[in-house]
């Protein structure tokens, strides 16, 4: 049997198995599409979003990248977030790093043998290199942990400063951007930093910072 085989009697057998569970499941799921979170990942096929935070089919927008980078030259992700933000009113944007992110490791690798995967990770290699000081006497596991922090929180500002995000803030909507780390041996979540507008002061306020 070909993998390609393989994907569809899986498909059909997954068909089956919610409808024996639930008949009405697909007019359901055709019927729903009110997201509330927009997350914005890696492209690696370690981390299941959805499952990973136990959300129903409609309730999350997913975005995935490589090294889960904001960059304004990404059109489909400039796409997809105005679209949350103004269609959507999503109350949540969530940049989710891990463990074993691959762009990561490729920064810490020095790799630079694939053109176009260096100039996309460029910003990354940036923050690497303005931070050198701190990956000061930590081993390969605690420097790729330390750069996703760094990586996180850069995310999170860099979505902070953009126009549709701006906009949001300026006429007291959400979103609430959350910066989020999973560390996959152990399944651990946690927030490393986030930011929502500061109605009071009109600007943006850090609520968690990196220890």
């Amino acid at each position: 049997m070909t993998t390609k085989e393989k994907m569809f009697l899986e498909s059909k057998a997954w068909v089956l198995e919610k409808l024996n569970l639930d008949p009405n499941y697909f007019k359901r799921l055709s019927e729903a599409h009110n997201p509330n979170i927009l997350w914005i990942g890696c492209i690696d096929n370690l981390v299941a979003a959805r499952e990973l935070i136990n959300a129903d089919p409609g309730d999350i927008i997913i975005y995935r990248n490589i090294a889960a980078q904001i960059r304004e030259d990404d059109v489909s992700l400039m796409a997809i977030l105005q679209d949350a933000v103004e269609v959507c009113n999503v109350e949540y944007i969530i940049v989710c790093g891990y463990s074993h992110c691959l762009g990561i490791k490729d920064v810490l690798a020095g790799k630079n043998n694939r053109p176009l995967v260096n100039r996309w990770l460029d910003p990354l290699n940036e923050l690497y290199d303005q931070n050198k000081a701190d990956f000061e006497g930590r081993n390969e596991q605690e420097k790729a942990k330390r750069l996703s922090e760094l990586n996180i929180r850069r995310q999170i500002v860099n979505l902070s400063q953009l126009d549709v995000i701006q906009k949001a803030w300026e006429k007291g909507n959400h979103p609430h951007l959350l910066g989020w780390y999973f560390d996959l041996p152990t399944g651990a979540l946690r927030e490393i930093f986030s930011m929502e507008e500061n109605r009071r002061l009109k600007q943006v306020s850090s609520v968690f910072e990196i220890s």
